[in-house]
């Protein structure tokens, strides 16, 4: 969470935020504007602002710096619940069926074959050998969970559904059909939707630099080298790239995201 302050001209930003003279008038005399921010922390925020102050210093539009950081944030604030959403869902899809799998290998092993209950830890694995006591780790493990005995925060909330279905707020038991289909899912990562996301946000930030005539997009083209790299220093500094993660030259990357799902988006 950040709490801070920033000081926009909003006579260039008309086109993405809505004042009347009147509220212009006001804002132009008190000077700045707070901001609070759910989905940057402070260190990232600090980075942003040394970041752009840095590039346009150089370029002497020192004018546009605290316009383009409150748009930035701006649009970054829009899409940052989406982007946790979808890697949320993943990961409760993740657990879901490691939960599954666990519930469902216990209920299907056969009491005449041999049981264990192993953890791998880092250091190497460790096993309950006893059967009689490994099942019943395993039958408390399974109770707790068929009694909704456990912790949601720990869990995530899609897994009562995934056991349970409609019935989650009854005495259901779970069925060896639930398991199985939960067991078969197969999460994928949201990478396609994440970088929708991203690629919304430089289109964002596009419009203004094009309508500045800041580092512009040329008649015909989508993307330009400098405005690639920028927007590439952006998102890294956002924590949502890195540059020692791609194969790629940054700018590259950022063309190649831009044509993959540029469909679909524009401002």
């Amino acid at each position: 969470m950040v709490e801070s302050t920033l000081s926009p001209n909003f006579r260039f930003l008309t086109r993405f935020v809505e004042l009347t003279e009147t509220q212009l008038l006001a804002q132009e005399e008190k000077g700045y504007i707070p901001i609070y921010l759910e989905y940057l922390d402070p260190s990232q925020f600090e980075s942003l602002v040394k970041l752009v102050t840095s590039k346009f210093t150089k370029l002497r539009l020192t004018e546009h710096i605290q316009n383009l950081v409150f748009l930035i944030v701006k649009k970054n604030e829009e899409i940052g619940n989406r982007h946790n959403v979808y890697w949320q869902n993943y990961y409760d899809d993740l657990t879901s069926k490691e939960v599954a799998s666990f519930l469902l290998a216990y209920k299907s092993s056969n009491h005449k074959q041999l049981f264990q209950l192993v953890a791998k830890p880092i250091t190497g694995s460790v096993a309950v050998k006893d059967p009689r006591i490994a099942r019943w780790m395993c039958e408390t493990i399974y109770e707790k969970i068929e009694n909704k005995d456990f912790p949601l925060g720990v869990f995530g909330e899609k897994i009562i559904f995934d056991l349970f279905g409609e019935g989650w707020n009854s005495t259901t038991e779970i069925s060896i059909e639930r398991l199985k289909k939960t067991a078969g899912l197969k999460p994928r990562k949201p990478t396609v939707r994440v970088k929708k996301l991203y690629v919304e946000l430089c289109l964002y930030i596009q419009q203004y630099l094009n309508e500045h005539k800041i580092i512009p997009v040329p008649e015909g083209k989508f993307l330009t080298d400098r405005q690639a790299n920028f927007f590439f220093d952006i998102l890294e500094t956002m924590g949502y790239l890195d540059r020692l993660r791609i194969e790629s030259d940054p700018k590259d990357y950022i063309y190649a995201m831009f044509k993959n799902n540029i469909k679909g988006l524009s401002y």
